[in-house]
């Protein structure tokens, strides 16, 4: 079958179980979930109250005009509702994975390949249930993704590097994804660290235009008075700490484990492994971030969470603090260690533009957290990860890829089992 037919195939079948999701749950009888009661109070302004300054850019949220406005708009059109909102990221997520197909044809994936691609797509953390609800991920992982794709073709169809076309839909699609979260600067910093990688110094189109995006975002941090709208900025902000970086080290694990345990396979050298995991082990040892949750969420101060998967095990393991900390410390250093040995791999084999993104994004976004205060959790690493459907199909063995996609599948169950029944 032609690949292009077989993406279109792979894209409506996951539509498809989406839709059986949507339809074979209790999401569609739910009131909101998760970050629904805070995130949709915006978007029923604009629908409700009509389209003004003071409801399309003066709205209290963490999240920028970019996700407001789109789901504001598509949402009105299809009814208003709040199962009308979750439509919008259920058509984004369905988008996202056929533009990730692309992505994989020109990594040379096989038939099989896509198909496993389609299914680590849907397995990826979080994203089955980010597809159902209204939450920002995954609206912004799709103008991501536009970013990458337009990068991918313009350098790799072009030997001066870049060329005018994939430029510009890059710059829009960075511009728009800066104005839905800051999460993208991580994506930007991977690309243009990637193409001076490749290029040099004639890389720097794509540094001008990453700045200039960035620019862009100055006005409405000027009129916020900061990265998030004023009522939720004791959440989130900027000041040093280490338990940031700490803890997005150890939630890591679900993601890049497996690629310590191929690279520990595969590869001569164990020494930068082993150094990779005594770092993640270490940094946890010294910045131990507090699991304790309080029940309400205090908008007048400055406060901190770290929520998500590895916590929810490490707090499900043991009551005792000690015994969360061994927990979390172990987690950091495999899954440091599989961010490094997924490096260490892609240098050994044939250059993969997904891979050493995705190492890169990782890598930034993980340590942008050195700078930040306020909330962490797991799926912030979402937002970076989404190339790594195709990077487990072509870094991973067929074991181990299947002992990832079962693991995942777990993961899976698990929140869908939460959130969405």
């Amino acid at each position: 079958m032609n690949k292009i037919k077989l993406v279109i195939l792979l894209t409506a079948l996951f539509a498809i179980v989406l839709f059986a999701v949507r339809m074979g749950t209790s999401i569609l009888q739910k009131d909101a979930v998760f970050d629904e009661q805070y995130i949709t109070v915006p978007m029923f302004d604009l629908i409700n109250q009509g389209w003004s300054v003071e409801t399309a850019i003066d709205f209290e949220e963490t999240k920028g005009p970019a996700l407001i406005w789109p789901y504001a708009f598509f949402g009105e059109m299809f009814g208003g509702t709040l199962n009308d909102l979750r439509l919008v990221s259920l058509i984004a997520s369905v988008m996202t994975l056929f533009l990730l197909l692309l992505i994989a044809i020109r990594e040379q994936c096989s038939t099989l390949g896509l198909c496993l691609v389609t299914l680590g797509w849907l397995l990826l953390p979080y994203n089955i249930v980010f597809s159902e609800i209204v939450m920002g991920e995954v609206s912004f992982v799709l103008f991501s993704l536009i970013a990458v794709y337009a990068y991918y073709t313009s350098s790799s169809e072009n030997k001066r590097g870049c060329d005018l076309l994939g430029l510009l839909c890059y710059a829009l699609a960075l511009s728009v994804a800066l104005h839905s979260r800051i999460h993208v600067v991580a994506v930007a910093g991977a690309v243009c660290l990637h193409a001076f990688s490749r290029f040099g110094l004639r890389s720097w189109p794509w540094w001008c235009v990453t700045l200039l995006a960035g620019l862009l975002r100055i006005p409405l941090m000027m009129r916020w008075g900061g990265l998030v709208s004023p009522e939720y900025q004791s959440l989130h902000g900027l000041g040093f700490r280490l338990e940031g970086t700490a803890y997005l080290l150890a939630a890591l694990l679900p993601l890049t484990g497996m690629f310590a345990i191929e690279a520990w396979r595969t590869l001569a050298s164990k020494l930068q492994l082993v150094l990779a995991f005594g770092f993640g082990f270490v940094f946890m040892l010294i910045a131990q971030p507090d699991l304790f949750v309080p029940e309400v969420i205090d908008f007048d101060s400055p406060n901190e969470r770290f929520q998500g998967i590895v916590a929810t095990v490490a707090l499900l393991v043991s009551d005792a603090s000690l015994v969360q900390n061994l927990v979390l410390t172990i987690c950091a250093g495999i899954g440091c260690a599989g961010l490094v040995g997924l490096y260490k791999l892609n240098a050994t084999s044939k250059e993969s533009l997904p891979c050493e993104i995705t190492v890169l994004a990782l890598t930034i976004g993980c340590g942008l957290y050195l700078f930040t205060r306020g909330f962490v959790f797991d799926r912030f690493l979402y937002t970076w990860a989404f190339l790594l459907p195709i990077v487990w199909v072509k870094r991973l063995s067929p074991l181990l890829l299947g002992i990832q996609f079962a693991f995942l599948a777990l993961i899976a169950c698990r929140l869908v089992s939460v959130w969405l029944i």
